[in-house]
């Protein structure tokens, strides 16, 4: 991790009509860094990925990446610039092999890039390699978590969104999701979490925010975080 900013939000506000699910946030993230957003159930994390992905509209605020205002460019302009997202729920394409999910993540790539990539994850997830022509959609949870992970790391994204990568797993599948993460930390790659479930995620985050009704409440470090989890019923 260095201090140069990659991802830097301000005053970031997400309305659904009438509705603000998320009310001047102020977020960062520096190169190498993973940061974890905690809140419950429509607390507004969701909201938060979406809008630095570009899946939903900023009301207002600014987003700033890699030293470029990205506020009103689509999520394919974002996508080649370096940030790619693994949505919640394990949205992967069910009728698609586990080879075609993957293939799938690198399409900003040249082929021999993609098939290039596609190789490095089967060497460090065997199961992709072994279950390579199965259908994402025959996959357990865990499983499915996976290879939606794997999808987004096939561009070496500069930084990864993980919205509630352990949601409804068992504790064997968070800790094969937990493996997954360390992996692109060790890629040096920027992580950007949002969860409910603050133990997992807080092993690996460097710094975190609370989030409540779409404001936040505390930020800072993983120590003062878990003290501000605890509080708010997390851990």
């Amino acid at each position: 991790m260095n201090d140069t900013m990659l991802l830097q939000a301000q005053g970031l506000t997400v309305r659904y009509g009438g509705i603000e699910a998320v009310s001047g946030v102020d977020i960062e993230v520096r190169t190498g860094e993973t940061v974890v957003v905690l809140g419950a159930n429509g607390a507004g994390k969701s909201s938060i990925m979406n809008a630095v992905m570009g899946l939903v509209p900023m009301h207002a605020g600014t987003l700033m990446f890699d030293g470029q205002d990205i506020g009103r460019l689509g999520p394919p302009r974002r996508a080649h610039l370096g940030v790619r997202i693994s949505p919640e729920g394990r949205r992967v394409f069910p009728n698609l092999t586990i080879e075609e999910n993957i293939l799938a993540g690198g399409y900003t790539m040249s082929e021999a890039e993609r098939r290039k990539s596609v190789a490095w994850l089967f060497d460090v997830f065997p199961l992709f390699a072994k279950r390579r022509h199965t259908k994402a959609g025959n996959l357990s949870g865990g499983q499915q978590q996976l290879v939606a992970i794997g999808r987004a790391l096939t561009s070496r994204p500069k930084l990864l969104l993980l919205d509630e990568p352990f949601l409804g797993l068992s504790p064997v599948a968070i800790a094969e999701t937990s493996d997954a993460i360390q992996l692109a930390q060790q890629e040096g790659m920027s992580v950007l979490i949002s969860e409910q479930m603050a133990r997992p995620a807080l092993k690996l985050a460097h710094r975190g925010y609370v989030l409540r009704s779409g404001t936040l409440r505390r930020s800072g470090d993983v120590a003062a975080i878990r003290d501000a989890a605890l509080s708010e019923d997390y851990l």
